[in-house]
């Protein structure tokens, strides 16, 4: 995908990432009537949001994020009656392997049904009705018939053309390297073709949301956590719904293979970073220290050197990594696949087709930044998803648009501001 360079340098709106935060935004402040251009560093849609596990669903979402959840499922049929990107209502399986984890998971459906949704409780005993496949003993289990999936590539390039077919340029290998601040306001970007001047502009970077937030010396308290999938070979008689559960977690692929990967087994490397916002993590930490595996080693002398270099006039990390494409933890997915087989013998005559690692951006209480930014009108943030952006991505993209162009605020946008970090001189809360 060529950029365009004939395009003007002036927009309504400028994004940086094209990932599907930032396409589902610009495409909903074009259909708003806003002149919008998109710039990524490489291919729109190569990273996180092509590489996520695909998942659709609502089960297990924080309250703050549900109403999102709910709000994407309309879109997201709509859009599979344009086109054939995998779309599938399948409805999502949640088990519990014992009593602890069945006590957290109707935890969660009561909490659900106060905000007003409520996904059907299964005994132990009735599992086997929707996963015959299954020799394993579960505690209990919850199950959304509307939840579903996608094929996270096949959606990115369907939105992509979407979006482009709008109206929406796109500026691919164009690396943002700052943030223009000028008389005490965002009025653009930096890239490493030219100045871009817009009215308000959208820092939607995923991983790099954090130092691009930095150019502007607003402090975004963000970390990278990397999370790894594999996919088999089509494979017959295999379970229908999306499965997920502590011991593997399985979705079927509109080509017939399945993506099968472990929900409790990303890794977080020690950085600067995480000693920067240790305070900030800890609690949710060691709330979730059972989901994350902490490792040190060389990605924190990487890191420190990258921020000696980073600043303005230089060379900035977005040239440097045009595709973040890390290495997948081989020995967990293969650990994994051997529960998966173990507990369901339809799996023991699957090949592995391949495997590979996304890295995700985190936030501290693992909710999304969807925000404007206090400190510089016209800049805002939509970063910071924690592993459910894709399934959310539709819902987050309008309620971005609609805080752009001051439409109808969602539900709860109260929950996803900047300032509930405190980290920038504005007033915490939500």
């Amino acid at each position: 995908m060529a950029s365009q360079q004939s395009a003007p340098s002036r927009y309504d709106v400028a994004i940086a990432g094209g990932g599907i935060i930032g396409v589902c935004t610009a495409l909903f402040l074009r259909q708003a009537g806003l002149s919008v251009a998109v710039f990524d560093k490489g291919q729109p849609g190569y990273e996180q949001s092509s590489r996520n596990w695909g998942w659709v669903r609502t089960i297990s979402q924080a309250m703050e994020d549900l109403p999102l959840a709910l709000a994407s499922r309309p879109l997201w049929r709509q859009w599979a009656g344009e086109a054939d990107f995998g779309y599938r209502q399948c409805g999502l399986l949640s088990l519990a392997q014992d009593e602890v984890e069945w006590t957290a998971l109707q935890a969660w459906a009561d909490a659900a049904r106060a905000a007003g949704f409520a996904p059907r409780r299964l005994a132990s005993a009735a599992i086997p009705d929707l996963m015959p496949q299954s020799r394993g003993r579960w505690a209990g289990a919850l199950y959304s018939p509307e939840d579903g999936c996608a094929e996270p590539d096949l959606a990115m390039a369907f939105l992509v053309a979407k979006a482009r077919a709008a109206g929406v340029a796109f500026h691919a290998d164009t690396a943002v390297k700052a943030i223009d601040i000028q008389g005490g306001q965002a009025c653009g970007f930096w890239t490493e073709t030219g100045r871009v001047v817009a009215d308000s502009v959208v820092v939607a970077a995923g991983i790099w949301s954090r130092w691009l937030c930095k150019t502007a010396e607003i402090v975004l308290p963000q970390l990278k956590v990397t999370a790894s999938v594999l996919r088999t070979e089509p494979l017959e008689g295999g379970p229908i719904p999306v499965v997920a559960s502590s011991r593997f977690s399985v979705r079927k692929r509109r080509d017939g293979g399945y993506t099968v990967a472990q929900r409790n087994s990303s890794v977080t490397h020690v950085t600067p970073d995480a000693f920067r916002f240790m305070r900030q993590f800890m609690p949710n930490f060691l709330r979730q220290k059972k989901l994350l595996s902490v490792r040190a080693g060389l990605p924190f002398f990487q890191e420190l050197r990258e921020e000696q270099r980073f600043g303005k006039g230089r060379t900035n990390p977005f040239e440097a990594y045009r595709a973040c494409d890390p290495e997948p933890d081989r020995k967990t997915l293969a650990a994994t696949f051997e529960r998966l087989k173990a507990d369901m013998p339809v799996f023991r005559t699957a090949r592995v087709a391949a495997m590979w690692a996304g890295v995700i951006d985190v936030t501290p209480d693992a909710l999304p930044v969807l925000s404007s930014v206090g400190t510089y009108p016209g800049l805002y943030l939509a970063t910071g998803f924690s592993a459910h952006g894709f399934g959310i991505g539709p819902a987050a993209g309008q309620l971005m648009a609609n805080l752009i162009t001051g439409g109808r605020p969602a539900p709860g946008q109260e929950h996803f501001t900047l300032a509930r970090f405190g980290c920038n001189g504005e007033r915490t809360g939500k």
